[in-house]
């Protein structure tokens, strides 16, 4: 009699197990769905900015634009900061300067973060001030 009873439950537990495992994976897969996806750009908004620095002689300043143009120490490479009259301009020894120590030609350090595609400046070293104009003009060597 066992043999009959036992035989007659199997295929019901059998199919019982399979639609059980089916609307598992149909769990699965709607939840896989609902997930939130990462939104481009998200992590450049949330991270934290990260220090760096910069070394050059500024080629040009231009305040009504709030802009700083900076040629690299070494290559050809330019670079433009955003300027704000706040920012913190200093020689190597910490004397403070005014915004008018940062003129074309003079060799800058710049401290300034980035945070996604914004940077903003720390502060700007003056290490060598613009060299000064003759007014002068040299004669001809002959």
């Amino acid at each position: 009699m066992k043999t009959q009873v036992g035989s007659l439950w199997q295929p019901r537990l059998t199919g019982a197990l399979v639609v059980a495992l089916i609307l598992a994976g149909g769990l699965v897969s709607a939840r896989a769905q609902e997930e939130k996806h990462k939104v481009p750009g998200l992590d450049k908004v949330v991270s934290e900015a990260s220090h760096q620095m910069f070394s050059g002689k500024i080629q040009s300043v231009d305040f009504k634009r709030e802009l700083l143009d900076v040629n690299a120490v070494s290559g050809t490479e330019t670079e433009f900061f955003p300027l704000k009259k706040t920012v913190h301009v200093a020689d190597p020894n910490g004397v403070k300067l005014t915004l008018a120590a940062l003129a074309p030609g003079a060799d800058v350090l710049i401290h300034y973060d980035v945070k996604g595609d914004r940077r903003t400046i720390r502060d700007i070293v003056v290490l060598a001030p613009p060299p000064a104009k003759d007014d002068k003009k040299k004669a001809p060597s002959s």
